[in-house]
């Protein structure tokens, strides 16, 4: 995995649900939380802890994932809320890989459009991108935001991935390989296995229990693999 700048700190979004409404005061529900343990050729080398909450809006059901992601000394904190189908409502990273490289992301979309600002100690920049409806945020080093891939029933065909973080902006392919077993703590956790793929990227293959939740992610290209410590609750 590629590393980048890091950031101090985090603005996160508030008021994502309107105040007062009956749907903000419901309490949000946890559909998936745990941590992946990373390795690259065998050795750990990190850990990404994260919790995916589904809460009512009213245009629909509203889902806002959150993590923190730890590769030796670079800390990765990404917070994304999505509609029900997957696609981005917001995106904000911040990310710290020591005292004087610091980088923050505030991502935000509207009908069609993505705008991302990135602020670094050199000063910030924007970009806007033109985004389908069905477009997914997959950041390149975050295992369970492959979660929203398959979110709204998606089991394969084209899939537009925004990656704000890394400029970047593809049609990738899904291609699903059918059923499989996923070992976590010495329990085999049913599973089905999917293949991501896009010209000029690594090759992701990852593994959703039958709740969509993500059990397992490799890299092989680069020797990489993201494995939960426990099977989901």
């Amino acid at each position: 995995m590629p590393q980048r700048p890091a950031v101090l700190s985090l603005v996160l979004l508030a008021g994502w649900l309107a105040p007062g409404s009956l749907q903000a005061q419901r309490a949000g529900q946890t559909v998936d939380e745990g941590t992946f343990v990373i390795s690259r050729n065998g050795a750990v080398i990190g850990r990404e802890s994260f919790r995916i909450v589904r809460s009512p809006s009213a245009s629909g059901d509203v889902f806002r994932a959150t993590a923190q992601l730890a590769l030796g000394d670079q800390r990765v904190v990404p917070t994304l809320n999505a509609d029900s189908t997957g696609a981005p409502l917001s995106y904000d990273v911040a990310v710290q890989n020591g005292p004087d490289r610091q980088v923050r992301l505030q991502g935000r979309a509207r009908p069609g459009r993505f705008s991302a600002m990135l602020r670094t100690r050199d000063g910030e920049s924007t970009k806007e991108y033109v985004v389908p409806s069905s477009a997914v945020v997959l950041d390149d080093d975050i295992s369970h935001q492959l979660y929203f891939v398959t979110l709204s029933g998606r089991r394969a065909g084209p899939v537009s991935v925004l990656d704000p973080r890394s400029n970047a902006q593809i049609t990738a392919n899904l291609e699903r390989r059918g059923e499989a077993t996923v070992e976590i703590g010495g329990t085999a956790v049913p599973a089905q296995h999917y293949v991501l793929t896009a010209p000029g990227i690594p090759r992701r293959e990852f593994w959703v229990d039958d709740g969509g939740r993500v059990l397992k992610v490799t890299v092989p290209d680069r020797g990489i693999i993201a494995l939960r410590d426990e099977p989901p609750r």
